[in-house]
């Protein structure tokens, strides 16, 4: 079960937790940046109690022969494995490179033998590949940020488009539209298509008034259900701080949360046991 928060309604509620409903010490921006360091914050501890696989996701792509570098997805964050796509139905996990193992590459290697590292916004394959292999990486994703944009127009039709001068959006996201004179478009919809400047959503708008009013578009905090208190208690916490008010209480809640979490993370597939897997008899197996 997973419980859908705006940006807005995260904003009232931290707003409400710190006391600070009527106050602007604290700005709407300066709180959405205490958002996302807090929901950062819930981020990293799943990946460190969910075995790291909770938002795993992959990219693919093909090596040129004399070419060691890649560019990795735009959205990394972390690696989780690099295989070499034998076929269809069939890959080989590659070993990180060694150090130690430098000057390996001095004498015979035997065939498509990869190591891989990971350097800044790259990885790089050792031995030089001499082959069009294919390679299947991996990894875990920025933390998506919560943000909230004004559209300059709307352009109507079965689905609609929200014109903005930036944002971060992908399709598949859940936005809250708020604040459009005509009611119709307030509500939640999903992102169909983006570019730089446009937002498409699914809400069927062809028989809609021509908005004379445009509110914005918003992130949809979208994730197990309670989850979100954890970022809530955190950004709080760090209203008070700025406040110079006491934070016990909201510290006692937030370690409270947090052991929640550590335990509900580990236990949402007890059905499975942990295993051993001997990587390096795959390697014999297709090197040999």
């Amino acid at each position: 079960m997973t419980d859908l928060v705006s940006l807005s309604e995260l904003r009232q509620l931290t707003r409400q937790r710190a006391d600070n409903e009527n106050s602007q010490f604290v700005t709407d921006t300066e709180l959405t940046r205490y958002l996302n360091n807090s929901w950062g914050e819930l981020y990293n501890l799943i990946i460190e109690n969910f075995n790291e696989d909770y938002f795993t996701t992959s990219h693919s792509f093909s090596l040129t022969s004399g070419t060691d570098s890649y560019s990795l997805p735009s959205d990394f964050y972390k690696s989780r494995g690099v295989d070499l796509v034998v076929t269809n139905t069939e890959s080989v996990p590659l070993r990180r490179y060694n150090w130690a193992e430098r000057t390996r590459n001095s004498v015979t290697v035997r065939a498509r033998d990869y190591r891989y590292r990971i350097q800044k916004g790259s990885i790089i394959f050792t031995p030089l590949p001499s082959t069009n292999d294919s390679i299947k990486i991996f990894y875990i994703p920025d933390p998506r940020k919560l943000e909230s944009v004004t559209p300059s127009g709307v352009t109507r039709g079965s689905t609609t488009t929200y014109t903005v001068s930036s944002h971060s959006f992908v399709a598949d996201d859940v936005v809250n539209i708020s604040g459009f004179l005509a009611d119709d478009y307030n509500s939640q919809q999903t992102v169909q298509s983006v570019t730089n400047t446009t937002i498409v959503t699914d809400l069927n708008s062809s028989a809609l008034s021509d908005p004379t009013l445009i509110g914005t578009v918003e992130s949809v905090f979208d994730f197990y259900s309670g989850w979100d208190e954890y970022v809530i208690i955190d950004s709080a916490i760090k209203i008070l701080i700025k406040e110079e008010a006491d934070v016990t209480a909201l510290l006692l809640q937030k370690n409270q949360m947090r052991e929640r979490i550590i335990t509900e993370s580990q236990n949402r597939d007890a059905g499975e046991p942990q295993t051993v897997t001997d990587v390096v008899s795959y390697h014999k197996f297709y090197y040999a």
